[in-house]
């Protein structure tokens, strides 16, 4: 998703990681305070299926020849392009038909919160893109959270670091959807190898991402509905 250029930069986000209190007034990169709506109703932890189909997404690549090179700030599409490309094809599965181009315009025209104090996209800026398609969000706490949003068939975008999907110390989004036995369905918009595969449950939550700009919501993980 994004590696921090230059000396550390501090970021004054205010983020909560507890299960009991949830992010809502958050600072973004202007040091500006935005209300950020987190769903008011829970998961619920009812759901004991152990298979759960997954949701039928389509496949998009950041590095597609159609927008790849197309520049943002910073960077471009092929190389941090991660989040949009990520959340083009959860609104396009959820909502309307959207290119990863249409996501990245409005996270990086509306926002500062993509390409500009370091590579990449926040979870501020991705939450941005999932309320302005119509659609909600609810932050990840624990592993059990994100079985219990997975069975309970919903969309989990999820911010993973050094593992199954990252080599080196960047990080990057992926999407998770239907719950096999302990296993979870990924999408990757980076790697046509690793995406539609099934992965542990246990190995994703282990390997999710620890980076400020991941967690500026609360976590790095966020179950997506209508």
């Amino acid at each position: 998703m994004k590696k921090i250029i230059g000396a550390t930069i501090i970021f004054s986000l205010v983020f909560s990681i507890s299960a009991e209190v949830k992010a809502e007034w958050l600072k973004d990169q202007q040091g500006k305070w935005v209300y950020y709506e987190n769903i008011s109703n829970q998961l619920s932890y009812g759901n004991n299926k152990l298979v759960v189909q997954p949701i039928k997404l389509p496949q998009y690549y950041q590095a597609d020849a159609r927008w790849g090179n197309k520049r943002y700030g910073i960077s471009n599409l092929r190389i941090t392009g991660c989040v949009p490309t990520s959340l083009a094809m959860v609104i396009s599965g959820l909502v309307k038909d959207v290119t990863p181009v249409q996501v990245a315009d409005y996270i990086y025209d509306t926002t500062l919160e993509m390409n500009t104090t370091f590579m990449g996209t926040s979870s501020i800026g991705a939450c941005d893109a999932i309320t302005y398609w119509g659609l909600r969000y609810q932050v990840i706490a624990s592993k059990e959270d994100l079985i219990a949003a997975l069975k309970d068939g919903k969309i989990v975008y999820g911010a993973v670091g050094h593992g199954l999907f990252v080599k080196g110390y960047s990080t990057h989004a992926i999407i998770l959807s239907g719950y096999d036995h302990g296993k979870t369905k990924a999408i990757d918009p980076d790697n046509m190898e690793k995406t539609n595969r099934w992965y542990s449950v246990d190995d994703i939550w282990n390997e999710r991402s620890l980076e400020l700009e991941d967690n500026a919501v609360g976590g790095p993980f966020m179950a997506v509905y209508k």
